[in-house]
């Protein structure tokens, strides 16, 4: 009898444990729009990979965009003059989406017109962000990253900011 008080009283110490935990990081829905330059050649097939953050910079990355898209994994993502629709779960940040890195992975190029996110929880405020980038992202120029800042800074002004990686020099 004290054997099932006991593990009946460990199971309910941790399911207790579990839905505490879980109700300390909750978890949220962002959907993601990407529109590629509607240019020829503005399209890509390498991976694209994200790093959302807020104005604490905490951050949520979303390596292999193409893998969260709602047209499935046959569909043709970052074709010219589309805008396609990824969904990610993941962890909630402390604030609004205010800063993305874009990472282009392959020897490829791609010509990035916007992103915009818009994020929903539980108990959380909707939000939605949009960030014109008009840039091109090319691998073999060595600017396969791009950083796009706007959120407020301690003068609470706004700044964009662009980073470019240069090739190592051999």
């Amino acid at each position: 009898m004290e054997v099932k008080h006991l593990s009946f009283n460990l199971l309910i110490i941790i399911f207790s444990f579990v839905v505490y935990t879980n109700a300390n990081y909750p978890e949220c829905i962002y959907n993601i729009y990407v529109k590629t330059g509607s240019f020829p050649l503005a399209g890509t097939h390498s991976n694209i990979s994200l790093f959302l953050s807020d104005d604490t910079k905490t951050e949520l990355p979303i390596t292999n965009l193409r893998e969260w898209g709602l047209m499935g994994p046959a569909f043709s993502y970052f074709r010219p003059g589309n805008i396609d629709l990824f969904a990610v779960k993941g962890p909630c940040l402390h604030g609004y989406v205010c800063s993305l890195i874009i990472v282009l992975n392959n020897f490829d190029n791609w010509y990035c017109d916007f992103i915009e996110v818009t994020s929903v929880g539980f108990e959380t405020p909707c939000a939605c962000k949009h960030f014109t980038v008009k840039k091109w992202l090319d691998d073999n120029k060595g600017s396969a990253v791009i950083l796009q800042d706007e959120c407020p800074s301690s003068d609470d002004e706004r700044d964009d900011v662009s980073i470019q990686l240069r090739p190592p020099i051999l």
